[in-house]
């Protein structure tokens, strides 16, 4: 039986629990592509898990905080029960105001197109994405400088030159889109690219793993994207079918965590767990970390100074080559707290963001911009019946919403335009060329019964 300073941090988490299963039943009820197809299902998810998780390792630990625990400074803080229930409901106030604003612009769903298809192109449009992201990856590769761990991965085009940076920087957007257009392309002619495309999800994944040394968000993104596009294009995924593969993604990244703190030595990891024994990943605590640290700073008054261009600094992320360092509230924390890092070794997000700015009155108006932002980009791109790019769009969003909870809507907004616009000009010059449609479109389709 739960004591009480237990049960104090076991209702906020419940409570995040139960408003998202509210959600996902409301959600069933408006929409014609299926929950697990919901980019509102896959953040809100990401929310909860960023939340119950680290709760569950609170009191898997009763509160007796390591000096070694997962975060660099949550020990030093000595945080009490009470002070932990506290944030939890802030994040609970974050998942309430994003559910209201995601139901409030998705609307009813009756606009959406039952099923989405884009008609087959050339089969050698398809041969040339994927030589672009071949070469594309040569070009990475080739201006990389050898780095030794995680961290330093982050750092890779440095020592650069300005113009063989931003070659190396365009490889890399191009890349990263050339991964969603050419998964789209084989997914409209899935018969003849089904056992291909399975070939291609593991290899992209695997090389995105072994060159950043163990990052995983380029790899979560591209197995979300299949998903996605799975979702849409093939078959709706039941929601079981859904949790039961997320509850794989859970396990994966779990596994590459343990192997990237031991450098990848199985015989450490081995050991880790005998001594440690199995937890799930510290990255799920990220969010939480961050924004309990900067509430108790702005409880006690003691929050370090900041300048009110960073309240701004998303928006320019758009801009390409533009220096996003200065005003970074990511970097303003990393310099503050941890003067020696490499690079930001914490992330932030909209409710660490909110403890310098305005607090939970700030956290609601994030929450409900960040759920109307989704909301209304899911209606619009899934009620879309003739172009491609809002289905990129749509599962770039889906593959990568977890930047919004880590960063913002609008940074996230403004890495797929940075991503998408240059890879999709791309794509039609290269459909040109070789001769095939004028332009991928999507067509209604009346599902078979």
């Amino acid at each position: 039986m739960a004591r009480d300073y237990q049960f104090i941090v076991v209702l906020p988490a419940l409570s995040i629990c139960l408003a998202f299963v509210i959600f996902c039943l409301i959600l069933a009820s408006r929409v014609r592509s299926g929950v697990f197809g919901e980019v509102g299902f896959i953040f809100l998810g990401f929310v909860v898990a960023y939340s119950v998780i680290p709760a569950a390792n609170f009191l898997l630990i009763d509160f007796d905080f390591p000096q070694d625990f997962d975060a660099l400074n949550f020990s030093v803080l000595n945080p009490r029960p009470d002070e932990i229930a506290l944030h939890l409901w802030r994040h609970f106030l974050f998942a309430v105001t994003v559910i209201f604003g995601y139901l409030a612009a998705r609307g009813s769903g009756r606009d959406d197109v039952a099923d989405l298809r884009l008609k087959p192109v050339d089969i050698r449009i398809v041969g040339s994405m994927l030589m672009i992201v071949v070469l594309c990856i040569g070009t990475v590769t080739m201006l990389s400088s050898p780095v030794e761990n995680y961290y330093e991965h982050y750092t890779r085009f440095d020592a650069l030159p300005w113009f063989e940076k931003r070659v190396a920087y365009l490889a890399v957007m191009i890349k990263s889109g050339a991964y969603y257009v050419a998964l789209a392309l084989m997914f409209a002619d899935y018969k003849r690219f089904r056992w291909i495309i399975p070939f291609f999800v593991v290899s992209i994944s695997a090389y995105e793993l072994v060159y950043s040394l163990g990052s995983r968000i380029e790899t979560l993104s591209i197995l979300l994207a299949t998903l996605c596009l799975y979702h849409l294009m093939v078959r709706k995924i039941r929601l079981r079918e859904g949790l039961f593969a997320l509850g794989g993604l859970l396990v994966l990244f779990t596994a590459v965590e343990f192997f990237r703190g031991a450098n990848f030595d199985l015989n450490a990891v081995l050991d880790s767990l005998r001594e440690k024994g199995p937890k799930l990943a510290a990255e799920f605590g990220a969010v939480f970390y961050t924004s309990f640290h900067l509430y108790s700073e702005r409880l006690s008054g003691t929050m370090p100074r900041h300048e009110w261009p960073m309240l701004f600094n998303d928006f320019l992320t758009a801009v390409p080559f533009f220096d996003h360092i200065q005003y970074n509230s990511q970097y303003w924390y990393a310099q503050a707290f941890f003067p020696t890092a490499i690079v930001p070794p914490q992330t932030m997000g909209p409710i660490a963001d909110s403890a310098i700015w305005g607090g939970e009155v700030d956290l609601a108006l994030r929450g409900v911009f960040t759920g109307l932002g989704f909301g209304w980009l899911a209606r619009w791109a899934l009620g879309s019946r003739n172009r491609l790019f809002p289905l990129l769009c749509y599962t770039f969003l889906f593959a990568t919403c977890v930047i919004s909870l880590k960063y913002s809507l609008i940074y996230l907004m403004s890495r797929m335009l940075q991503t998408l616009v240059p890879t999709v000009l791309v794509y039609f010059i290269i459909s040109r060329i070789v001769g095939g449609l004028p332009g991928a479109r999507i067509v209604y389709q009346k599902r078979l019964s």
